[in-house]
């Protein structure tokens, strides 16, 4: 095809390096349809440059999981307990590239030869980090989407780990950022019933009601929270935690004005 031809080409005027520059994490859970694509999409890379694959099976059927042998050896069972940020950090601790790079089970790339030539080149030694597009569509056929850029994609350090239960980030952070013309297509917001949808809301602000709890100094969740209040249109939570971290944010801003 097309896009392996421009891989080898890459290959005849980069050397690869002998350490792993990338380790790729997915979570999967046993979504057999959007599993498949979305590792079929990241061939190129692996191929491309030196890299690996790690699956952290949160959910899969015995059968399923020795299906995606073929991909990878890298298998981690991870008894499923709420938290992605444990999840992840599994896949992170068994990682021996130099960079880290996470996806879902439900995202899959158009095209990762942006990818390719920002490790295959040597550009990667300059940045810290990278952030691609994730594409959010809110409908089954693809009409309607939100983009946004994506911290994807870090240089591994020794306190490099996931944090949050749920909305889980990689931290620390540090520039310089490379942004790369790449994106994912995501449809884990398009849910087949309003009860999925529900569900899945409900859990959300479960979690984040448990994370203000337990990292009441962190902005990061109450901001989750308000967008997650605004999609199950619970207008009165949405009301009240808004006044709460406005109240929040004018605190924090006289403290700092103080020091």
């Amino acid at each position: 095809t097309e896009t392996l031809r421009l891989v080898r080409d890459l290959l005849t005027r980069c050397e690869k390096q002998e350490t792993c520059q990338l380790t790729i994490s997915m979570l999967v859970s046993g979504r057999e349809e959007t599993t498949e694509r979305s590792i079929q999409s990241l061939l190129p890379l692996l191929e491309g440059i030196n890299s690996e694959l790690i699956l952290v099976d949160t959910g899969c059927t015995e059968e399923y999981r020795k299906k995606l042998e073929q991909y990878t050896k890298d298998i981690i069972a991870f008894t499923w307990c709420n938290d992605f940020a444990k999840a992840r950090n599994a896949g992170l601790e068994k990682a021996s590239g130099e960079w880290f790079m996470f996806l879902d089970d439900d995202e899959w790339f158009d095209d990762v030869m942006p990818i390719v030539e920002f490790f295959a080149s040597g550009e990667y030694k300059n940045y810290n980090q990278a952030v691609y597009k994730v594409r959010n569509y809110s409908d089954p056929d693809g009409a309607e989407y939100m983009e946004e850029w994506a911290s994807r994609l870090i240089k591994i350090e020794k306190d490099t780990r996931f944090e949050g239960k749920v909305h889980e980030a990689l931290v620390p952070v540090a520039a310089p950022c490379k942004r790369i013309d790449a994106f994912v297509h995501h449809f884990g917001y398009v849910y087949a019933t309003e009860e999925e949808r529900l569900a899945h809301q409900k859990r959300n602000i479960s979690l984040l009601l448990d994370l203000i709890k337990e990292e009441p100094d962190n902005m990061r969740w109450p901001i989750h929270l308000i967008k997650e209040y605004l999609q199950a249109e619970m207008w009165d939570d949405l009301v009240e935690i808004s006044r709460q971290t406005l109240k929040r944010m004018e605190d924090y801003d006289e403290a700092y004005a103080n020091q």
